[in-house]
């Protein structure tokens, strides 16, 4: 009798715009395939590898044994940030050169279980339409604009070039502040990944099987 696979703290919830983020990065994923199948240099796996990175990246959010890299802060130019916690991932031909953007849900405002709200996926260094670019203009977030609201998360952050050491009791301070305060509610239209076509909530093999229909055209996912 197969064993019930282990429950998972948290949820992972994808907002409209990471819905759209995963599905273009799905068909690139797909069309690199079909344009260099046999071909394994890093150069023309790139699409296929971050798309593929980004899928284990949120199974590990939701398992727990990741809780993203740094937290964003409060920047000019990107917004108020500093509830938004920040995931690196990489194509494989240099330093993570993509970014995923998410907020810590506390259970009570996202149906019983703490959730992981993710806002936005993709480049970090585009010229426009950048992964902070949309999580600000999906907040509803001014580029030079401070939210008194969030001040309750402090002023001074680690930056994202920080030891992991000095990281990771920022994010645990982070997650602990989401979590006692009420005004931090998923984006209206996020949903659970386990009702998306991107990986499985179940079992550890759901990255490697999406990974596998990176190179087939499946139906994109509806987003707003």
């Amino acid at each position: 009798m197969a064993e019930n696979p282990p429950e998972r703290p948290f949820q992972v919830l994808l907002s409209d715009g990471a819905v759209q983020d995963l599905n273009r990065m799905r068909d690139a994923a797909a069309a690199e395939a079909k344009q260099h199948p046999n071909d394994k240099s890093p150069a023309n796996n790139a699409n296929r590898t971050v798309y593929k990175g980004v899928l284990r990246e949120l199974q590990d959010l939701e398992s727990g044994s990741s809780k993203g890299h740094h937290v964003l802060g409060a920047h000019k130019g990107l917004g108020d940030g500093r509830d938004i916690v920040v995931s690196k991932i990489g194509d494989g031909t240099g330093k993570p050169n993509h970014r995923m953007t998410f907020r810590e849900i506390p259970g009570r405002n996202a149906g019983g279980k703490d959730a992981r709200d993710v806002i936005a996926i993709g480049p970090r260094h585009a010229s426009e339409n950048n992964a902070y670019q949309q999580t600000a203009m999906r907040l509803g977030r001014s580029a030079d604009q401070s939210l008194p609201q969030l001040d309750r998360f402090g002023a001074a952050q680690v930056g994202s070039g920080g030891k992991a050491h000095q990281r990771n009791p920022v994010l645990d301070a982070n997650r602990a502040i989401a979590h006692a305060f009420d005004g931090q509610t998923p984006l209206s239209g996020s949903r659970p990944l386990s009702e998306t076509a991107f990986g499985s909530r179940g079992s550890s093999s759901g990255s490697k099987q999406a990974g596998k229909q990176a190179g087939k055209q499946g139906n994109p996912q509806r987003g707003e």
